[in-house]
């Protein structure tokens, strides 16, 4: 039944990314790279930097003594980061990708799941503090040159960022409450309870750890939106640096919503057109160069997952391989 379901699993991933290369104007993206010449390397190495500092946050959060080595770290993250795109359940198959293969690596399931969960939270915290500075910087320092639709965004989007970072801190710091009742009726929210007691408990024995991990995923954000930074500005639109952070934030965050969509086909594209437009950057047509650019990159570490997953299955079927081995061995 596992099989068929990894069959399935597997089959689902290829089908949308299919759809994906299909949609993918390959043309178009070839002729736009020729154009940008020795600059276009630069979108996949700022990326590479991007996921770098997130794996090295990742590995802050892991409590286990049995930890993989920050290459490994990044290549599951990448694939998972893929099966996370190209899979209809969104970021819930990524993560689980990425806990299954630190569960195959040796590590104890809880830690590994915990280790996934304080990630994927302090990911998301980092994001939305970010997004609060920026908009705050802009509040203070730019708010002559607002349109009409940035002062509704920041209007809108400040108090609910505020109410939401709130939230999560309270949900990874508040002190668990036991109650009777709730736990005979719901198991479910006991095993989430559970879960966020744990992650509150590792984050207090560990707030340097915490802390180092949350400032390497702020910075796997900065440097994520520099990709923007260079499209933009080797397209002769400069912004600068706080333009791109937000236009990347916000694109982030409207993907997110529809991230059910296999490769948010057509999703980033209108994500794209909508934020350039709402920070007033001139040129109608400027969103189709940089969807275009930004597709090439995801089809480069969507084909570089693919070589990371088989690298992967390969250096876990070598080091079961030695282990038996070495068993033989004592035996005799």
């Amino acid at each position: 039944m596992k099989r068929i379901l990894r069959a399935a699993f597997v089959a689902v991933i290829l089908v949308c990314f299919f759809m994906f290369l299909k949609t993918t104007d390959v043309g178009a993206s070839l002729r736009l790279i020729g154009q940008l010449g020795f600059y276009s390397a630069f979108i996949p190495l700022i990326t590479f930097l991007a996921g770098m500092a997130g794996a090295w946050g990742w590995k802050y959060c892991i409590g286990s003594a049995a930890k993989p080595s920050l290459m490994r770290l990044f290549m599951i993250r990448q694939t998972g980061n893929t099966v996370t795109m190209f899979n209809p359940s969104g970021a819930i198959a990524g993560e689980l990708f990425n806990a299954r293969m630190l569960v195959g690596d040796d590590m104890e399931g809880r830690d590994a799941y915990q280790s996934v969960l304080l990630m994927h939270g302090l990911m998301i915290l980092s994001q939305l503090v970010l997004f609060i500075v920026v908009l705050v910087r802009y509040m203070f320092f730019h708010p002559d040159g607002w349109s009409s639709g940035m002062r509704l965004t920041v209007s809108i989007c400040l108090p609910a960022l505020l109410l939401s970072v709130a939230g999560l801190a309270l949900l990874l710091l508040g002190k668990r409450k036991e109650t009777e009742g709730v736990k005979k009726r719901h198991k479910v929210i006991t095993l989430i309870d559970g879960m966020r007691f744990l992650l509150a408990a590792h984050i207090r024995i560990h707030p340097a750890r915490t802390a180092t991990a949350f400032l390497l995923f702020s910075a796997q954000w900065v440097l994520g939106s520099l990709e923007l930074f260079f499209i933009l500005n080797f397209l002769h639109h400069p912004v600068d640096v706080w333009d791109s952070l937000f236009l990347d934030t916000l694109i982030i965050i409207l993907k997110s919503s529809a991230a059910f969509i296999p490769g948010q086909l057509g999703v980033e594209e209108l994500a794209n057109k909508f934020t350039l437009r709402l920070l007033g950057i001139p040129s109608s047509g400027l969103w189709l160069p940089v969807s275009i650019l930004r597709r090439v990159r995801q089809l480069f570490w969507s084909g570089m997952s693919l070589l990371f997953y088989i690298q992967l299955k390969n250096g876990r079927k070598s080091g079961e391989k030695q282990m038996s081995t070495g068993d033989v061995a004592r035996e005799s």
